[in-house]
């Protein structure tokens, strides 16, 4: 494991890290396959088709399929990654992913792009709130929540080498870039990136950036504040999160997921193991349905911006201020 933090502020598209990885893969890799419902322009990985055609396949609107077929690739010594967006490879391929992959012993990257509010003009038809809750329960599965382009492509690299089932949910467009270029990460490991001894923000996929600019706010308030990027949702880096619960006095989880099933009750349920007497407190989406809108109109609506960090941690000042 070696990561380092990037310098300055920079972005780039999670799906062109996805299109620029495959390729990278593709070269050296007969056993790559790539698999897409219909949405190949739409993940990055379009040059791909008519690049290496012997190693792409378009299924259709056919997700269930795609992922039975995908399976099979894999029995056979292939290592297929496949993609849509989120609901349509989480809830609507559930029984998919846990029989023809999971039970059977399968090998698959799927590819969960532009979950919860990244859906934005597609809709509550293509926002999905719940996947965690639903692919998390599979036995088996790996599910990752990439803050940026650079962990992303080191799953994807990650699962090439060693197989499984992983679950990688993150956003087609563009997000801050977190760690440089080339860094590497441990299997089941978060990333504890900022230090601080008053209240650690544990966020999911690009929540992560939200957390860090939330902490400079509080930073500016007094307030000491630890960043955690989980980066792992399955298998959940147990010891990481007991090591942050007991040296801090509260502890805050921010996810564009449901809260019923979402990261909040998985680390709350470490926490309640714990002789630690730092409270929880949760910045998820309040069990509403999806909308169309922009990024930022969506993350006031539901309550999950920058604002409502600090806002959550402001509530519970006496709390950092009497311990």
């Amino acid at each position: 494991m070696s990561w380092k933090l990037v310098e300055g502020k920079k972005e780039k598209e999670i799906r062109k890290a996805y299109g620029e990885t495959l390729d990278e893969l593709l070269q050296t890799r007969k056993d790559v396959v790539v698999c897409d419902a219909d949405l190949a322009s739409s993940s990055g990985a379009g040059f791909i088709y008519s690049k290496y055609p012997g190693n792409s396949v378009n299924f259709g609107v056919s997700e269930q399929n795609m992922i039975s077929a995908g399976a099979g690739m894999s029995f056979v010594g292939m290592k297929p990654f496949v993609h849509s967006f989120a609901p349509f490879v989480s809830r609507r391929v559930a029984d998919q992913i846990f029989m023809s992959l999971g039970f059977a012993q399968g090998s698959m990257h799927i590819y969960a792009s532009d979950p919860g509010y990244w859906s934005l003009y597609n809709g509550a038809t293509h926002t999905t709130f719940e996947d965690l809750a639903i692919v998390r329960s599979i036995p088996s599965i790996n599910v990752v929540a990439p803050s940026d382009a650079t962990s992303f492509a080191w799953v994807m690299k990650y699962y090439v080498e060693h197989g499984g089932i992983f679950y990688n949910r993150a956003p087609r467009k563009v997000v801050p870039v977190i760690y440089e270029e080339g860094s590497t990460f441990e299997y089941g490991k978060g990333q504890w990136i900022k230090k601080g001894t008053d209240v650690v923000l544990i966020g999911e996929g690009p929540s992560v950036s939200d957390c860090l600019e939330a902490a400079q706010i509080l930073e500016e308030e007094g307030i000491s504040t630890s960043v955690v990027d989980l980066l792992f949702i399955k298998p959940l880096d147990e010891e990481l999160i007991k090591e942050v619960a007991n040296s801090h006095k509260l502890v805050v989880t921010v996810e564009n997921h449901n809260k019923y099933g979402g990261i909040g009750e998985l680390i709350a349920g470490v926490m309640a193991q714990l002789p630690a007497k730092a409270p929880l407190r949760m910045v998820a989406v309040q069990d509403r349905f999806g909308e169309v809108g922009t990024k930022e109109y969506l993350k006031t609506v539901f309550h999950i911006d920058v604002k409502d960090i600090v806002e959550i941690v402001l509530e519970n000042k006496e709390i950092l201020v009497s311990k």
